[in-house]
């Protein structure tokens, strides 16, 4: 009599092993992909198949909904490593609330090598953060400089020094002052301080040495002149004769428009051809722009005439709409920029020329425009700024030097109140937040601006061809209105796209798909995002909440639970 309890050879449960590849391909494709997962663990051969590229293409197109015409970044990396980069490795999980302020805390930077972050707040304090025990570092109240609050701060490229910039007390000042302190192990030193004026130009650094200001002057008649300045970091010299300050632009603003929010970007030497070839054409302006630029604003109507690029957001991209579950939105790239992809980016170096980028305006004082100015190498030579300039230069008559003016090498229109703007880390692609005019608008008055949208775009700039090669609309909600909308941060990885928002969620995208990855929850207003350099695992979030967050991926709390099992 045979044995029940026997087992035959011939029983289906053991032969699923040497079921056909076609037969486990189809049932897997109708599977969630953590059960093709688990499937995967059952015998070498369900391992094998579970890997193929095809069924993970389709999983990864069903689960993250994009297009499927959006090919994989490169040919060297699979579908499946896809799916686990943005599932497993993008930081989405909450890992610690800090309440590292007492006021509202309004940007979080890191340096270069990712060993420190800074962050500001309006109860007038700059911390510096350990970003592994989170623990502070150094602290400085910048109160005792009549500072009303700190706003923004940027590390030098080899993080020795820290760029702070502040708010002057006033109920209704627009100067401030920028700080720089010296950063060691043990050490938080002041080395200078700079006037800046708006202080929303924020400042930023030229090179490891020098830093860039600004100053305002008023004409009348709703003019005035922008000027920055390249300042020495450490201003205690040996040689009195030697200038710690120069002057490096003047730009001529009609209408009440100022320059604002300053950045300097490494200029690759196509982009400097491309400059060069751009100004020997001369083309003349787009019939739209009415802005001009030259040497004597004095006189508009012979002055030269500067390119204007007008990106039409609500012509130039097929729009998506708005995702209900997540309010995030989709960023919509071009074929410009998917071939640009393809390239290697170039090397960065202090030796080559740069880019001023800077937000102003010419139809109103809110800042509508991105300029672009290119800066030689010639600036600095031999590490100095030059001798010290007389108290009056005269032309060669014996009469004071009549002002000249600047002209800007680029415009790029954006119809909007521009908030925010971010640099990839290949200085290729400048990410920027606005808020749209909405449709139709006109002005008839410079300090009355059009009403602006609650949504907020995010735009991709190539600064290679000076072109709108992505955008994203009706991202996620702002409810200030346009003469109190304030400066939302966002930041750029190699892989992620992270922005703060009003709605009280900061937002993280995949940089080359577009897709919203996650919503990061506040419980106020997020001003700023900050990527770790070293480390795109980790990204923080600070708040009017007073806090800021740390956020980290699925595989850094895997291995962090590991580690504390053991």
């Amino acid at each position: 009599m045979p044995n029940p309890m026997a087992k035959d050879d011939d029983e289906p449960e053991n032969l699923w092993q040497f079921a056909h590849d076609a037969l486990l391909l189809k049932i897997f494709s109708n599977l969630p992909f953590t059960d093709v997962i688990n499937a995967s663990r059952t015998c070498r051969a369900w391992n094998r198949v579970s890997k193929d590229d095809f069924l993970w293409r389709d999983l990864f197109h069903s689960y993250w909904k994009i297009c499927k015409s959006i090919s994989k970044p490169n040919d060297n990396c699979t579908w499946y490593e896809e799916f686990k980069r943005l599932y497993y490795y993008s930081p989405i999980i909450e890992c610690q609330t800090v309440p590292g302020h007492r006021d509202q805390v309004l940007h979080v930077s890191f340096s270069h090598n990712g060993t420190l972050f800074a962050t500001s707040s309006k109860d007038g304090y700059v911390n510096v953060w350990d970003p592994q025990t989170v623990q502070k570092k150094f602290s400085k109240n910048m109160r005792v400089f009549k500072w009303k609050y700190t706003q923004f701060t940027q590390f030098n490229r080899d993080d020795t020094l820290l760029l702070v910039s502040g708010v002057h007390f006033g109920q209704h000042t627009t100067s401030g002052e920028i700080a720089v302190f010296s950063v060691s192990s043990n050490s938080f030193e002041l080395q200078c301080r700079v006037q800046n004026k708006p202080y929303d130009i924020f400042g930023t650094w030229y090179n490891e040495h020098y830093l860039l200001s600004g100053s305002l002057q008023w004409f009348g008649n709703l003019t005035s002149c922008s000027q920055l300045w390249l300042n020495k970091a450490s201003q205690a010299i040996e040689n009195e004769k030697e200038s710690v300050t120069k002057s490096l632009y003047k730009f001529y603003n009609v209408n009440a428009s100022s320059i604002r929010t300053i950045m300097v970007a490494d200029c690759p030497e196509e982009v400097r051809t491309s400059v060069e070839t751009s100004r020997k054409r001369k083309e003349p302006c787009d019939e739209k722009a009415d802005g001009t630029s030259g040497k004597n604003r004095k006189n508009e109507s012979g002055a030269q005439k500067i390119q204007v690029y007008y990106e039409d957001a609500m012509n130039s991209f097929k729009l998506t709409g708005v995702d209900e579950e997540s309010k995030s939105g989709t960023i919509e790239y071009d074929n410009d920029y998917r071939q640009a992809e393809l390239a290697e980016a170039s090397e960065s170096s202090s030796e080559k020329d740069k880019y001023l980028i800077f937000t102003t305006g010419k139809k109103t004082y809110t800042p509508h425009q991105i300029g672009i100015k290119r800066i030689p190498p010639t600036v600095i030579q031999d590490g100095q700024l030059g001798p010290v300039p007389n108290a009056m230069d005269k032309t060669d008559s014996g009469n004071p030097t009549f002002p000249s003016y600047d002209d800007i090498d680029h415009l790029i229109e954006l119809h909007g109140h521009i908030i925010g703007m971010c640099l990839s880390p290949d200085h290729r692609y400048l990410y920027v937040n606005s808020r749209p005019w909405l449709k139709g608008y006109e002005i008839t008055d410079p300090l009355s601006p059009p009403p602006i949208a609650q949504e907020i775009d995010i735009h991709v700039i190539d600064l290679f061809t000076f072109k709108q090669v992505g955008t994203m609309h009706r991202t996620y909600k702002a409810y200030t209105p346009n003469d109190e909308c304030f400066f939302i941060f966002l930041d750029v990885c190699k892989e992620y796209v992270s922005s703060g928002a009003e709605d009280c969620h900061g937002y993280l995208w995949d940089r080359h798909y577009g897709i919203c990855l996650a919503r990061y929850a506040h419980e106020d207003v997020v001003n700023s995002v900050a990527f770790n350099p070293k480390d795109s695992q980790y990204l923080i979030t600070a708040s009017d909440d007073k806090t800021f967050k740390i956020w980290r991926s699925r595989s850094w709390l895997k291995q962090n639970k590991s580690s504390a099992a053991q």
